[in-house]
């Protein structure tokens, strides 16, 4: 009974106490919030980033970082107290993490008048998760990776918090570009119905977890992305508009959040495969990569994107599917620094969606080109079409495809498959091709053996709107879709 009075008395002291502290708490009303990331710069530690609040009365504001079980920064001054206000910066946290960050206010007589901590602040690398549907998470709620203490999220609602799918939540953002002109009670609404949804994973989480556990460095997303949306809507003229437009409300989540970010993952371009916006494609992107650089301050900033993959769609025509997945392509080099990766043989879990276990391994994919320009991995960007020749084997004709950029060697799982021929570029495929093989020599070689060569040809690979592609190297990096290319 004594041990029980004692524990009882001790609880309702540290009870008394928070109430008291919590009543004459210092405010952080902008800089720092529970689960922040901070980004690190080149010397491996925060980027200077404002804070300010309010307190009850004049002096010096202090703050200190905590590490577990250590101290990472003692007490120093970070600003003047005056008329209720406070306003100093935050530099020098190293890379990792979580830290507690305490903050005081010392009065004129150096007592302590009133406190604040601030919880689970990390400091490493963030990326801005961007584009439509498929960045935004459309996959099965079912096996998704598991949340990570070092991957946190900026979510839509203006908050730091733990990364767990679904990332994205539309209706939690003030903004209307995201949640609309509605009632608060119908956006509460909405939201609870959010939650309970079957579908929401996306290729952010993985990316994140495969980066903590091959750099060590903590990781933060920003989810920005918004299902169905086209290169006109993400146009950044419109930044102006704030959270009316997309790119203002993704401008306003990445300044609300520091201003600093590691880079940008995107993915979109179905809304624009069609034959109005396709011809633009290439420009509108173009623009968009020199905004997003030019308004985050950072013109070499790395942009890494998916090129899109199947749709399983009543559509005899796929021409303009087919253009578009061309121009992000030929657009890799003109985007550079950053790179894409193809999602062309990755399985689906509706009719156009990236299914949950393929975004793991387009997580996968973009850690490798992340890994590769950022931390100097020994990763290739992965298998990419230079030459197509026509040679006479002694089995009959054959088409000799040459890649760059192979990692290891090309495989597939059962028979290799992707490739077909046309006599003209927009002509129908042809039933030549009956069988494919790797070279037991030539690592980065695919032989098309075929039974007759038109006197014109042009070879594709991923053609169509649903074609079935299987070919990787050992890094897991797939053949983007390509085509027509003339094959000599």
């Amino acid at each position: 009974m004594k041990n029980l009075s004692t524990i009882f008395c001790f609880s309702f002291f540290i009870l008394i106490s928070l109430i008291s502290l919590n009543a004459s708490s210092l405010k952080v009303n902008k800089g720092l919030m529970d689960y922040q990331v901070l980004q690190a710069n080149e010397d491996n530690v925060n980027y200077s980033i404002e804070v300010s609040g309010e307190c009850a009365g004049n002096g010096t504001v202090e703050l200190r970082v905590l590490g577990i079980g250590y101290e990472i920064i003692p007490w120093k001054e970070i600003a003047k107290a005056e008329n209720g206000k406070w306003r100093g910066t935050v530099e020098g946290i190293p890379l990792g993490g979580p830290y507690k960050i305490d903050l005081r206010l010392r009065g004129d007589n150096d007592e302590v008048i009133e406190t604040a901590s601030i919880y689970e602040v990390l400091v490493g690398d963030i990326w801005i998760l961007a584009g439509q549907s498929n960045m935004q998470g459309v996959g099965n709620l079912t096996d998704t990776s598991e949340p990570h203490p070092l991957v946190h999220v900026y979510s839509m609602a203006y908050r730091w918090q733990i990364a767990k799918d679904p990332l994205h939540i539309l209706e939690e953002s003030p903004d209307v570009v995201h949640s609309g002109n509605i009632s608060e009670e119908e956006r509460a609404k909405k939201i609870r119905e959010a939650y309970n949804r079957l579908k929401g994973a996306g290729l952010g989480l993985p990316f994140a977890v495969e980066m903590v556990e091959r750099t060590g460095r903590p990781i933060g997303l920003i989810a920005s992305a918004h299902g169905g949306t086209s290169m006109t809507q993400w146009d950044p003229d419109l930044k102006d508009k704030g959270g009316e437009s997309l790119y203002g409300s993704m401008f306003k989540q990445v300044m609300s959040a520091g201003g600093k970010v590691k880079g940008v993952l995107w993915y979109q371009g179905e809304s624009d495969a069609s034959k109005d916006s396709q011809p633009l494609y290439k420009e509108r992107m173009k623009k968009l990569v020199s905004a997003i650089r030019r308004d985050f301050g950072n013109l070499n900033l790395p942009f890494y994107y998916v090129q899109i993959g199947r749709f399983v769609v009543d559509n005899p025509d796929p021409t303009y599917w087919n253009k578009l997945q061309n121009d992000q392509l030929e657009l890799e080099k003109e985007l550079a620094p950053g790179g894409m990766v193809a999602s062309i043989d990755l399985p689906l879990d509706d009719l156009i969606h990236i299914g949950t276990d393929g975004l793991k391994i387009l997580g996968y994919r973009l850690a490798n080109l992340v890994e590769k320009d950022l931390f100097g991995a020994k990763y290739d960007l992965g298998p990419r079409c230079v030459n197509a020749e026509r040679i006479q084997s002694p089995y009959g004709p054959q088409v000799k495809v040459t890649f760059s950029n192979v990692n290891g060697r090309l495989l597939s799982e059962g028979r290799p498959a992707g490739f077909s021929i046309s006599a003209t570029p927009d002509g129908p495929s042809l039933p030549i091709i009956y069988k494919i093989t790797f070279s037991e020599g030539e690592k980065n070689v695919v032989y098309l053996w075929i039974t007759k060569m038109p006197e014109q040809a042009f070879l594709w690979y991923g053609r169509g709107f649903d074609p079935y592609c299987n070919i990787v190297d050992e890094a897991k990096m797939a053949i983007p879709v390509f085509g027509p290319m003339p094959v000599p």
